[in-house]
């Protein structure tokens, strides 16, 4: 089987010109964006119905490309490519699954380019871009012989940063395994050997990123109503919290990265418990019948869930191990020693205590030995499930 994984690259433009035509092709992108949508907006209106298909709209942008002598400095297939959503966006919303597009502010979107096949070269150090020439990039790539399916091109904290989707082939099992079982906490993740593993400690840049916040809340905003554009100082502000955002996401990618790399070189199979994060960070409001409970306390839990970072863990461990997810139910509640369960055996958040057999141990690793003999299958437990990990 194949499945699509997705790689981020650094772009170094290195000159102004280069610098200033990937902007360009990304505010001409915004431009067709923009323009279509209101289009489509207007043909409902006076006819009741629009015809939002990547062909139709095609044929209209080729007209549009005519009429204006600007867009012909551009490549063609890469403006024309950002049309390509519109149709999803209308088909999604006709199957209530979604709103309509929306459009694209200068300074509420950041600069973005998707190219379709055809209209880029990728190699180890550099990416060729139609009318634009060659862009030095930096970054490993974990698949060399897959095949690469579209990039998308992202200007984020003041640097140029490309996605590229490759094509891989799904591993299988290995023939000799070496097992592990991982239990997901906040904060931590604990393995079935006992060890444990601490997310870095970003409190200082927390700090700083909510001292940017305020700041930003004190300063010129943008105000489309009244037809007011942010101050510089505001933008200057917003750039701030953004490369003090991007330090705490490169903190915990860095963290993920050589967690799942210690990981892989002691074990090639790795059983995680299947848990529904999306479930787990729900909103606490509730509804107008069943009313939330501690909503404050509730979106402190959420918040700390997601900055676990679990699913980029999850992601990285992908392609360096085999994963098999396992049912997540009563894994903190049962008795790896005699497979009791009871949701009083967990006394505390670290403490477990069976109150069938008296047994005594830490609450995560008795958990990540759980999962190990979910995964494994086994029906002895304890010394047993160490002994097979």
């Amino acid at each position: 089987m194949k499945t699509h994984k997705t790689i981020r690259y650094r772009l170094h433009p290195q000159t102004k010109t280069k610098a200033n035509k990937l902007f360009a092709l990304a505010g001409a992108r915004r431009f067709i964006w923009n323009h279509f949508v209101e289009k489509l907006q207007e043909d409902y209106k006076s006819y009741s119905k629009c015809n939002p298909s990547y062909y139709t709209l095609g044929l209209q942008f080729t007209r549009l490309r005519d009429q204006l002598p600007w867009l012909q400095t551009y490549s063609a297939n890469i403006v024309k490519y950002s049309l390509k959503p519109l149709e999803t966006c209308y088909k999604k919303y006709w199957k209530n699954q979604g709103g309509l597009p929306r459009f694209h502010g200068k300074y509420t979107h950041p600069p973005s380019i998707s190219l379709p096949q055809g209209t880029f070269k990728l190699n180890r150090k550099s990416l060729y871009i139609q009318k634009i020439s060659q862009i030095k990039l930096s970054g490993n790539n974990p698949y060399p012989d897959s095949k690469c399916k579209t990039i998308t091109i992202k200007h984020e904290a003041g640097k140029w940063y490309a996605y590229v989707v490759y094509e891989v082939e799904t591993s299988k099992l290995p023939e000799s395994i070496n097992p592990v079982g991982i239990d997901r906490n906040v904060g931590q993740i604990t393995l079935s050997d006992g060890t444990r593993y601490n997310l870095p400690d970003t409190t200082k840049l927390n700090a700083r990123k909510r001292r940017y916040q305020k700041m930003m809340a004190r300063r010129q905003r943008l105000n489309r109503k009244q037809g007011i554009a942010p101050s510089k100082r505001y933008l200057k502000a917003k750039l701030l919290h953004a490369k003090t955002q991007q330090r705490i996401v490169q903190a915990r990618t860095n963290w993920c990265h050589q967690t799942s790399r210690e990981i892989a070189n002691k074990y090639n199979l790795t059983y995680m418990e299947n848990l529904n994060t999306k479930g787990m960070t729900a909103s606490a409001k509730g509804t107008i019948d069943k009313p939330g409970k501690n909503v404050k306390q509730k979106a402190g839990l959420n918040k700390a869930i997601l900055q676990s970072g679990w699913s980029k863990l999850e992601q990285y461990l992908d392609y360096k191990t085999t994963i098999i997810k396992v049912p997540s139910a009563y894994t903190s509640q049962t008795c790896n020693k005699c497979g009791h369960t009871d949701k009083t055996n967990r006394k505390t958040q670290t403490k477990f205590h069976c109150v069938k057999c008296d047994h005594r141990a830490n609450a995560d690793l008795n958990a990540a030995l759980n999962i190990l003999a979910s995964g494994i299958g086994a029906t002895a437990r304890g010394d047993s499930a160490v002994r097979r990990s």
